[in-house]
């Protein structure tokens, strides 16, 4: 065989693998694609998913059909892994919360959020300062000015709720004793009965409380005042640089396809902004629309994580 039949082969050989290439890109999906729950059936993680599934086929945002699984475990611990395990393959995609970044630093799992594709986010749960409205605290100024150490309610050591008081109480120069409960439930008792001087909560347990006037909130941990509570202002406004909230969002397994993040990203932004998303799942659960595409949400995570490990640090949880 010469030289020249050799190269002819050659490039025939390489033409051939570069159209198959591009045909397996213009393939995506090829299959069913998996929504990935890190927690059990009911929790956030999977009727965030289900909510997102049921809108994306009614609406045929997806060529192919979606289906949600469970992996629970290891405050997601075991989903990441699996999602980890389908490294490259775009037809993944999992739901991702605060366990997204705080499991990673307090588990020694050998992933973090950097071995992920970021997605998007979809929404934010601020955090709000909340007080007893027949009280004696009516502004944020009145805890400021407070002559005792104030008693303050959140849910769990490490939580978001534990480092916006942190935050709070470098901000006002003062000592907060940070009392952790079990559960939302657990610190809207411990308010009702004057117990704790104020919570830290995100808005779910607190909005109808709040509406029928027996708290009132006193400011929310988000950069602009929110439709969901136009008359709380911000900590910001009031001189408190306090900008945190848990959000919501999802992401793809690392290494996957400019392609395959493209139809991904289309999908899910398609889907943010249909009216059933917002009627049945934003409105709901007093979830605040704060939509961010890769770019923007991996910088985001970034930002985050450096908050969390230096707050886990500090609170002596993690070394």
């Amino acid at each position: 065989m010469t030289f020249v039949k050799l190269m002819k082969g050659a490039l025939a050989g390489a033409v051939a693998l570069s159209f198959a290439g591009v045909a397996q890109a213009d393939d995506f999906p090829s299959r069913g694609i998996e929504f990935v729950a890190g927690y059990g059936p009911g929790g956030g993680h999977d009727t965030m998913l289900r909510a997102m599934a049921k809108i994306i086929q009614n609406n045929e945002l997806s060529s192919v059909p979606i289906n949600v699984v469970n992996k629970p475990g290891g405050s997601s611990a075991v989903a990441l892994g699996y999602l980890n395990s389908h490294k490259g393959d775009g037809h993944f995609l999992m739901s991702a919360t605060s366990s997204f970044l705080t499991t990673p630093l307090t588990s020694n799992i050998g992933l973090d959020y950097t071995n992920f594709t970021p997605i998007a986010r979809l929404g934010i749960d601020p955090e709000l300062l909340v007080v007893n409205a027949s009280g004696s605290y009516k502004t944020l100024d009145d805890i400021a000015k407070a002559d005792k150490v104030l008693n303050v309610g959140g849910s769990g050591t490490g939580s978001i709720e534990n480092i916006v008081t942190i935050k709070l109480a470098e901000a006002l120069g003062k000592k907060l004793n940070y009392i952790p409960f079990q559960g939302d439930g657990e610190v809207t008792a411990a308010l009702l009965s004057n117990q704790i001087d104020f919570a830290i909560t995100n808005t779910g347990p607190v909005g109808d409380f709040i509406k029928t006037g027996r708290f009132s909130a006193l400011a929310i941990s988000t950069e602009k005042r929110v439709d969901l509570f136009p008359d709380v202002p911000t900590f910001i406004e009031q001189g408190y640089n306090i900008n945190l909230s848990l959000f919501r969002g999802v992401v793809a397994a690392g290494d996957i396809g400019d392609e395959e993040k493209a139809y991904l990203l289309k999908m899910v932004k398609d889907m943010s902004e249909t009216k059933e998303w917002q009627e049945n799942y934003i409105q709901p659960n007093s979830v605040v629309p704060d939509f961010l595409g890769p770019d923007e949400f991996a910088e985001y995570l970034k930002g985050m994580n450096d908050v969390y490990k230096t707050s886990l640090t500090n609170l002596g949880i993690i070394k």
